[in-house]
């Protein structure tokens, strides 16, 4: 199997950039925990615009990790204050397999 790359950005929300490297720290400790997760990387562009790099050891792995973290109790609440921050009206998401 291929390493598989996640490209996502989106804008934030006015007055979001410091509720966003909050979250942006609590994403990347919940995910160094995640079976698959090779590594994550943020940034923001000159036009405020935040940049997200993630690394999986395949697919299937970052399919699996969603598909748990939608089973969670609190994955409403998890969306809902991420969508609080992010304006995911602007999102765009490209996927990548390494080779």
């Amino acid at each position: 199997m291929n390493k598989f790359f996640v490209i996502e950005s989106f804008e934030l929300h006015d007055g979001q950039l410091e509720n966003w490297k909050i979250l942006s720290k609590e994403i990347d400790i919940y995910m160094a925990k995640v079976e698959g997760f090779i590594s994550r990387n943020s940034g923001i562009d000159e036009n405020n615009k935040i940049y997200c790099l993630v690394k999986w050891q395949s697919k299937f792995y970052q399919d699996q990790a969603i598909k748990r973290l939608e089973l969670r109790d609190d994955y409403t609440e998890i969306m809902a204050h991420f969508n609080s921050i992010a304006n995911m009206k602007t999102n765009q998401r490209q996927e990548l397999d390494i080779f």
